[in-house]
């Protein structure tokens, strides 16, 4: 049983490694090699779980794509108004990147092993599930008329470039102290409408 707790240790480390360097250089930036280094294992301690660079990519993308789509169908499922479920959304999204830039930031990128793995594995999106909420938004009369489509690519573009910018230096590395602010101009952005 020890062997496997180690196993499944050395996976996450991985993981962890592989998440933070894709988030930062991209999948193309980075070997197999700098992911060892960076998580403290061989090359075939790598090849042992995954099968290759791409295969572990699309396990980081999955596990990323899933927790916000996860987060985002809870909140479109909960009781109360649309505006204040979307800004308990907004806080949550906040916070997560606040412990952890890595899913932001992978998602912000646009890779087409990403792409690929979307249609041909019929992974839900944080996009689809952010549309559904916003439509429900709008069938129920809280949001005006819109293209659900267009106001979820246009937050989830503020949210990422927000996690891109905190990256960079241009905004501090915490976005929490921002969350009113954000929630504001989001909310503004979905009650202007068509």
């Amino acid at each position: 049983m020890n062997k496997k707790t180690h196993v499944d240790s050395k996976k996450k480390d991985i993981l962890q490694a592989a998440m933070r360097l894709f988030a930062t250089k991209g999948i193309d930036g980075i070997s197999v090699k700098q992911i060892g280094e960076a998580a403290g294992v061989t090359d075939a301690a790598i090849y042992k779980h995954f099968k290759s660079k791409d295969a572990m990519a699309l396990e980081v993308f999955g596990q990323y794509c899933n927790s916000y789509t996860t987060l985002i169908d809870f909140y479109r499922k909960q009781d109360g108004s649309f505006v204040s479920r979307f800004h308990q959304l907004v806080d949550d999204v906040l916070e997560m990147h606040d412990e952890d830039q890595c899913g932001l930031l992978l998602l912000s990128q646009h890779h087409e092993l990403y792409a690929e793995a979307s249609h041909s594995q019929h992974v839900r999106q944080p996009l689809e599930a952010l549309t559904e909420f916003i439509e429900q938004g709008v069938q129920r009369g809280e949001l005006p008329k819109q293209n659900a489509q267009l106001s979820g690519v246009l937050i989830i573009g503020a949210i990422t470039r927000l996690s891109v910018s905190s990256l960079e230096g241009e905004l501090p590395q915490e976005l929490v102290p921002f969350a009113t602010e954000v929630k504001q101009r989001l909310t503004a952005l979905l009650s202007e409408g068509q």
